[in-house]
């Protein structure tokens, strides 16, 4: 219990966008795939950071350095927090791509359809690329020096390896969750509110940017301006295509 409380006070914005993660999933999807999204979440995400860490697949080899995280709760060498934080940064990926598409619905056909899984990955993957570079410079900011990659990569030292790795294991989340809902019996699941309009829609792209802004201000903030460059360019596209979906949409209608 004292390490639990340990890391969430060392890590306070993983635990306050899981918060949010529950209001919105739950506001969206019910309690139940709530919770399921949380429990495949984590269970795949811990399962592929310990495989990682001994054997190098799927983000490459890299290791923690326990001696920079006292007193936080571990799960067989693997951080609580880290594991933790996939749930919702997958959700954030899946559910813009369901915006980007046809509305973020669960129940409807076009959510778990191949291409909208696939974009949930890729958006999940393009996440990864602005976190992690400024995770790696934990040191200058409050996440501290925290692990090491023992091949570093051309991207502001992450490898290749680390990108394929969020993309796959996304896939995997989001697969796993589309697959128990098409063949677990649809009463078993409901939406406690219906979201039919793409304006509410916007609340999910809208968390989606709202984690890839923390990560920018932080990038900024410790002064590392060629990768802010990059993530504030990446950030713009980001929101330009959603815009573009949006107005599309609206044309549409």
């Amino acid at each position: 219990m004292e390490e639990l409380f340990t890391t969430v006070i060392h890590r306070p914005y993983v635990f306050a966008f899981l918060a949010a993660y529950l209001v919105l999933a739950w506001r969206l999807w019910g309690w139940r795939r709530t919770i399921l999204w949380l429990v495949t979440g984590y269970a795949i995400a811990w399962a592929s950071e310990f495989s990682s860490i001994h054997n190098g697949f799927p983000y490459g080899e890299y290791h923690y350095i326990y001696a920079n995280m006292p007193g936080e709760l571990m799960i067989a060498g693997v951080p609580f927090f880290d594991s933790l934080s996939y749930p919702f940064l997958i959700f954030a990926g899946y559910t813009t791509a369901c915006f980007l598409t046809d509305g973020a619905r669960p129940r409807d056909h076009e959510t778990t359809r191949p291409r909208t899984i696939l974009l949930g990955a890729f958006l999940t993957m393009i996440l990864d690329v602005i976190i992690d570079p400024v995770a790696k410079l934990g040191s200058q900011w409050f996440l501290g020096d925290i692990y090491w990659y023992a091949h570093e990569g051309w991207y502001f030292r992450i490898p290749f390896t680390n990108f394929a790795g969020w993309f796959l294991v996304a896939l995997a989340i989001i697969a796993v969750n589309v697959l128990i809902w098409t063949y677990t019996p649809k009463r078993f699941f409901h939406r406690t509110i219906e979201l039919s309009n793409y304006r509410t829609n916007w609340l999910y792209p809208a968390f989606y940017l709202s984690i890839a802004l923390f990560n920018i201000a932080v990038t900024w903030w410790i002064g590392a301006k060629d990768l802010g460059m990059a993530s504030s360019g990446i950030f713009i596209v980001l929101v330009a295509v959603m815009l573009g979906a949006a107005n599309k949409r609206s044309l549409t209608k």
